[in-house]
C-alpha cells in the first residue's frame, strides 16, 4: 500500500514544483517590465531637454529680432535732413500787413512747362507763397509774379504780376547771390479792379 502511494506523491511533488517555477517566472516579469518602462522614459527626458534648448535658441532669435526692430524704430525717430535750397521769406505791405514763410528755392535757370524760369522761391506754409521770374525763352517770357494764397482753397490773398502793368501795377524781381528781392503793387485777392497796395518781398535762400 505504501509502495503504491510513493509514486503518486512523487508525481504530485513534481507538479507542485512545476507550478512554483511558473509562479516565480510570472513574479519576475513585472520587474523586467518596470525596467523597460524606465529605460523608455530616459530618451523622452533627453528629448524634452533638447526641446528646451531649441526653445532657448528660438527665444534668443526673438530677442535679436526685437532688438533690431527697436534700433530701426530709433533710427526712424531721427529727423530727416532739411531739403537743399531751403530758406525764409517775408512780405511786407504798406497797409501794415506782413507775412513770413519758409521757402524752397531754385536759383539756377531751368525749363519748366516749355518756358525758361530764371529763379523761383516757393512756400507750402499756410498761407503759401510763390515767387517766379521767367526768362526770355519759351511760351511765357519776361513774366515776374509774386503771389500769396490760401494753402487749402488756393484762393489768392495778394498778387503782384508784371502782366498788371497795363492796369498801373508793376513788380520787379532781382537775384543777388542767394537772395531774391522784389517790389511791386499787390492786388487783394488778385483783383485788378481793386486798389493795389505797395509791398516788398525778400527771400533768403
Amino acid at each position: 500500500m505504501r509502495l503504491r502511494l510513493l509514486p503518486v506523491l512523487v508525481v504530485a511533488g513534481l507538479a507542485l514544483a512545476a507550478c512554483g517555477s511558473d509562479d516565480d517566472t510570472t513574479d519576475s516579469e513585472p520587474s523586467s517590465s518596470s525596467e523597460a518602462a524606465s529605460a523608455a522614459t530616459e530618451p523622452a527626458a533627453t528629448t524634452a531637454d533638447g526641446d528646451n534648448d531649441t526653445g532657448d535658441a528660438e527665444n534668443g532669435d526673438s530677442d535679436t529680432a526685437a532688438s533690431g526692430t527697436a534700433e530701426a524704430d530709433d533710427a526712424g525717430d531721427q529727423p530727416a535732413d532739411a531739403p537743399a535750397g531751403g530758406g525764409a521769406a517775408t512780405l511786407t505791405l504798406a497797409n501794415g500787413e506782413s507775412y513770413e514763410f519758409s521757402v524752397l528755392c531754385s536759383l539756377e535757370p531751368q525749363i519748366a512747362a516749355g518756358s525758361e524760369i530764371l529763379f523761383t522761391a516757393t512756400s507750402y506754409d499756410d498761407p503759401s507763397l510763390d515767387i517766379t521770374q521767367f526768362g526770355d525763352e519759351g511760351t511765357v517770357t519776361g513774366l515776374a509774379t509774386v503771389s500769396v494764397y490760401d494753402a487749402t482753397t488756393f484762393d489768392s490773398l495778394w498778387e503782384a504780376s508784371s502782366t498788371n502793368e497795363a492796369f498801373g501795377g508793376t513788380v520787379e524781381l532781382s537775384l543777388d547771390g542767394s537772395t531774391i528781392s522784389g517790389t511791386g503793387a499787390f492786388y487783394p485777392g488778385g483783383d485788378i479792379a481793386a486798389e493795389p497796395v505797395d509791398g516788398d518781398v525778400v527771400a533768403n535762400c
